[in-house]
């Protein structure tokens, strides 16, 4: 009889070890799907804002002519006034090396945005140190970079244009 409950008590055993394995296999997969759609959740919201700053501008600068330097001027005036972040162009060496190394190389258009920028947007997010929210304001293509990026089946992604496509 002894020996018949050890068996018993052993299978016992690796079937609550197997349980369990599940369990935590389970949870990590579903707190990693959790955390990239927060992410890519993140990134949406900061697109729809950046859309409608863009719209703002050109609403504001429709009748203007960028070839006039008056004009040129004015269209400047408004994108300061209007659109968030600080221009990528006039950022320091670390954020254009993030720039770069999310593949970047066209920064046209590109702004860093700073944890203070999210706040005006009223988005909610906690920027981590040497992480860099990015985007570009353009009308017909509004991008999202986020610097520290999404590896995913060993391949990172920085943008929320390819972030769009993955499907967990």
């Amino acid at each position: 009889m002894g020996a018949k409950k050890i068996i018993t008590l052993f299978i016992a055993v690796v079937i609550i070890i197997v349980i369990a394995i599940l369990i935590i296999i389970f949870m990590k997969r579903t707190f990693e799907k959790t955390s990239f759609q927060d992410l890519r959740t993140n990134l949406l919201l900061i697109q729809a804002k950046a859309k409608t700053y863009t719209e703002n501008v050109n609403v504001e600068t429709a009748n203007l002519d960028t070839e006039k330097e008056e004009d040129s001027t004015k269209i400047a005036e408004v994108k300061d006034q209007k659109l968030k972040g600080t221009v990528l162009e006039s950022c320091d060496d670390s954020i254009k090396n993030a720039a770069k190394q999310a593949g970047i190389e066209d920064w046209t258009d590109f702004y860093y945005l700073t944890q203070e920028d999210l706040n005006d947007m009223e988005i909610n997010i906690n920027v981590e140190k040497d992480t860099y929210y990015l985007v570009k304001y353009n009308f017909e293509d509004t991008e999202v970079v986020y610097t520290k990026g999404y590896e995913y089946k060993g391949i990172t992604y920085y943008k929320l244009s390819e972030m769009k496509n993955i499907e967990l």
